[in-house]
């Protein structure tokens, strides 16, 4: 045992043998280790700085969309309500129109059939009866003259119409000083 095996060696001999091997690879496990952060470090910062640009627009845009909410809600709003009123009166005007045309339809539609029967009653038969008197012929003249006939004629009742202030009453003036007489 006096001469060790050369397998068997003592470990300081052993270390120093391996401490360039050691040394080569420490150094290659470094390398992979050391990192050029200042690249990646000025990438982050310049998506950092263009964040924060879109941030500040979108603040702009939300603060220009607030604006326009509050005119919309405290100017437009009121004058589209105040137009939907003035709006709702036209309608109830048109209404109203339309009542009215439809009320002077039946009136001159009644006036026309009543034009219509006067025009069949006493129309024709007066034009008949001239024709006879005007034609002097001895078989439609009268053989003795006979007085004539009161004839029954109907009488005209003028049917009820409508009236304009039923529909349209007259406007009041502003001025209570002025009369009707001086409109």
């Amino acid at each position: 045992m006096a001469e060790e095996s050369p397998q068997k060696q003592s470990p300081p001999e052993k270390s120093e043998e391996m401490l360039p091997v050691l040394e080569q690879t420490c150094a290659d496990y470094s390398l992979y280790l050391d990192v050029d952060t200042d690249k990646e470090r000025k990438m982050i910062e310049d998506s950092i700085e263009e964040m924060l640009t879109h941030l500040d627009e979108f603040c702009g845009v939300i603060d220009m969309v607030r604006s326009e909410s509050n005119l919309a809600l405290n100017k437009t709003l009121p004058e589209l309500y105040e137009r939907s009123l003035e709006i709702r009166k036209t309608y109830e005007r048109i209404d109203q129109l339309e009542a009215f045309v439809n009320v002077v339809r039946r009136n001159v539609n009644m006036m026309e059939e009543l034009v219509n029967q006067a025009e069949r009653d006493y129309s024709s038969l007066n034009s008949i009866k001239s024709l006879f008197t005007n034609i002097k012929m001895p078989i439609f003249a009268p053989k003795k003259p006979v007085a004539p006939k009161p004839e029954q004629r109907k009488k005209f009742v003028p049917p009820e119409i409508f009236k304009t202030d039923d529909f349209f009453p007259p406007k009041e003036d502003s001025n209570p000083n002025t009369s009707t007489e001086e409109r």
